[in-house]
């Protein structure tokens, strides 16, 4: 007796993509890869927020002195946005060493390269997460993945 395959929604993958980057990690989570998708969200989070520890919330992510580099920390989904957000809110007191507050020099480009690479490891999450999700679409009855093609034997 033959069972019916059910074919998956074509905006599958589209969809997990579009979470991928928004929240890096959620599209494996939707496409239910639960450990990879708690270890993208917390490698690329901690890469992000390291990044900005390290060259503080004011000027590590900046849109419009850093325009190619916002480019690249944009990816890592919601993460530079609530950067730039909290960086709004964040107020150097009068009279403070602004040193103390952002960071110069050798500090400042490492913290916005921490940011971009966190950008680019969810580029590389987006990426996996359409292949896992189209191979998952591709899921012959019995278990067996791949286009009847590719298959081997019986």
């Amino acid at each position: 007796m033959k069972t019916a395959s059910v074919r998956p929604s074509p905006l599958r993958g589209p969809i997990a993509a579009l979470l991928a980057w928004v929240i890096p990690g959620a599209g494996h989570f939707f496409i239910g890869e639960r450990g990879r998708g708690l270890i993208f969200m917390i490698t690329i989070a901690l890469t992000f927020w390291g990044g900005v520890a390290i060259g503080g919330v004011k000027n590590t992510v900046n849109p419009q002195d850093r325009a190619l580099w916002f480019l690249g920390q944009v990816c890592a989904g919601v993460h530079p946005f609530l950067a730039i957000a909290w960086s709004r809110q964040v107020e150097i007191p009068v009279g403070a060493d602004k040193a103390r507050w952002i960071a110069y020099g050798q500090m400042e480009d490492i913290s916005i390269v921490y940011t971009a690479i966190a950008g680019m490891l969810n580029l590389l999450v987006i990426l996996d997460v359409l292949i896992r999700a189209e191979r998952q679409g591709m899921t012959q009855p019995g278990g067996r993945a791949g286009p009847a093609s590719e298959r081997a034997g019986p």
